[in-house]
């Protein structure tokens, strides 16, 4: 509703923090995992939520590398992204709807759909994007100290792009895909000393 696309995805506290994030392409098992860095953290109503830009540009980077120059948040809407690529061309990502739930306190639902709008010197391409994703934190087979400290949040993710609203009365989606997801929280030491690297 229109109520909750003026507020951001609200997350459950235990995504709180820090997280190396290696991502698994279900559909194509012989594709190699990416892994990125993600951070979500509170905000002013107290309330944990994703750092969207610093995200959205490590899931970039790590799928196009050097073509990725930079991610922008629009400071008036936490739904609205620019994303800068080189030889001048630009990603606007709007999201226009979205769906939240947490079931049994446990797992984490959220749906999203966005419209992606590519601008380039010649012309402008318009793409409708869904995003469904579950977490829930990973069942512990033991409970050592060292492992309750390695908390890990599992997911999955499933995403579909349309075509551009208006294009075609049909619904089928141009592409599908499904992710396996795991979080591995990132312990920060007061005492950390960067190592330099030997040449």
């Amino acid at each position: 509703n229109q109520i909750a696309l003026q507020q951001d995805v609200v997350y459950p506290s235990w995504f709180n923090g820090s997280w190396i994030v290696q991502s698994s392409d279900l559909k194509n098992s012989s594709e190699n995992y990416l892994e990125y860095e993600v951070k979500f953290k509170l905000n002013s109503f107290n309330e944990i939520v994703g750092d969207r830009s610093f995200n959205a540009f490590s899931v970039g980077k790590a799928v196009l590398g050097d073509k990725l120059l930079s991610v922008q948040d629009d400071p008036k809407s936490p739904n609205r992204q620019i994303a800068t690529f080189d030889e001048q061309i630009f990603l606007e990502t709007k999201v226009i709807g979205r769906n939240q739930s947490f079931q049994n306190r446990s797992v984490f639902f959220v749906d999203e759909l966005a419209l992606q709008i590519f601008h380039n010197l010649d012309i402008s391409r318009i793409k409708r994007v869904e995003t469904l994703s579950k977490f829930y934190v990973c069942s512990q087979p033991s409970s050592t100290f060292e492992e309750l400290l390695e908390k890990t949040i599992c997911g999955e993710q499933w995403q579909a792009v349309y075509s551009a609203p208006g294009e075609n009365l049909k619904s089928k989606p141009l592409k599908t895909s499904h992710y396996k997801l795991i979080f591995r929280h990132i312990r920060r030491s007061l005492f950390f000393i960067p190592r330099r690297k030997s040449f």
